[in-house]
């Protein structure tokens, strides 16, 4: 081997080597300082982090080619042989392309979606999750008589006195034993095997005093909501999110925001509930709250949405990890 194409070879390999290490310590970093988060979602977090490894092993693979073609130590085959001159100008292309992210995450602070996210992406309201293969789930509706009777106004009475009936369970102070299984399965109704779930789900949420929405069952509680918000209209609930507004809201309005990842930043959406509080002008954009409240209904550019009437209202830090995921699992996981 002469002395040329050994010497392009040897750079070849380092440069190779420089870029495979520097992403197996990027990754190392984002781990140990608990950053990976930001990017990736938990589902393939391990195998992102376990990739630094691979990329670890790699770089000392071609280190060592490196070394032994610099050395003249490496016999010169087909497949590794030394690539022309004027292979160049692309390899040194391809390997900025891969150096400048690299570089760029070093370089530039780690950033958390917010509002300002929100604000160019647009934010969905109250909306059923669509991240279980199916679709979105319909509000229950009131079980119909096997024939219809030609008198509307009856019907209409028969399907008022139901609603009526489904908030007073709900509503009346005086209850104190808890709905039987044969009322909730008549408050929720499922028609497909995604609102099944939900169904189930808003069994257990509907008994409880208070409604948490937890971080890691935020979508899917919101989603059991409102496929059957009728039911559980004036239920205390309890939520935290950042502040977020956009135009049209009164000045007692506000979205409570969330960013759900299902595989990484690149697929982040913005999910959020409204709220109206009389404190709200006093809550500055993308601050983190914890509310309580209650749930009502209202209209937001012709659609009937829910939200949350706030009864209090506290400033919180924000959370070390402020995305929310899709839980798979959701039946399985505790709602109190």
């Amino acid at each position: 081997m002469n002395s040329k194409p050994q010497t392009a070879t040897a750079v070849h390999y380092s440069i190779r080597t420089v870029i495979l290490l520097g992403i197996s310590v990027y990754i190392a970093y984002l781990v140990e300082t608990n950053s990976l988060q930001l990017y990736i979602g938990e589902r393939i977090r391990p195998l992102v982090s376990a990739s630094a490894l691979f990329m670890y092993a790699l770089a000392v693979i071609q280190g060592f080619l490196a070394y032994r073609t610099y050395r003249g130590s490496v016999v010169e085959c087909d497949c590794c042989s030394t690539p022309p001159a004027k292979s160049w100008p692309r390899a040194s292309l391809l390997y900025g392309l891969i150096a400048l992210p690299l570089l760029l995450g070093f370089l530039l602070p780690d950033t958390v979606l917010g509002g300002s996210f929100a604000s160019k992406k647009g934010i969905i309201l109250s909306a059923v999750a669509p991240a279980y293969g199916g679709g979105p789930a319909q509000p229950a509706q009131p079980a119909q008589p096997a024939a219809m009777n030609e008198d509307t106004a009856d019907s209409t009475e028969s399907t008022e006195a139901a609603d009526e009936e489904a908030g007073s369970v709900n509503n009346e102070a005086t209850i104190t034993s808890p709905p039987t299984e044969e009322e909730l399965d008549q408050l929720f109704v499922a028609e497909d095997d995604f609102s099944r779930d939900l169904a189930v789900l808003a069994k257990r949420l509907y008994v409880l005093p208070m409604i948490e929405v937890r971080p890691d069952i935020y979508m899917e509680v919101l989603s059991a909501i409102v496929s059957f918000k009728q039911a559980f209209m004036g239920k205390e609930i309890e939520i935290n999110g950042f502040v977020y507004r956009e135009s049209g809201l009164t000045d007692n309005q506000f979205v409570i925001g969330r960013i759900a990842v299902q595989c990484c930043t690149a697929d982040a959406t913005p999910y959020g509930v409204l709220a109206e509080y009389e404190g709200a002008p006093e809550l500055k954009d993308d601050t983190w709250v914890k509310l309580k409240g209650t749930i009502g209904e209202t209209e937001y550019n012709g659609n009937v949405i829910i939200k949350i009437d706030v009864s209090e209202s506290s400033v919180i830090e924000a959370p070390d990890n402020p995305y929310i995921y899709p839980n798979f699992d959701f039946l399985n996981a505790p709602i109190d």
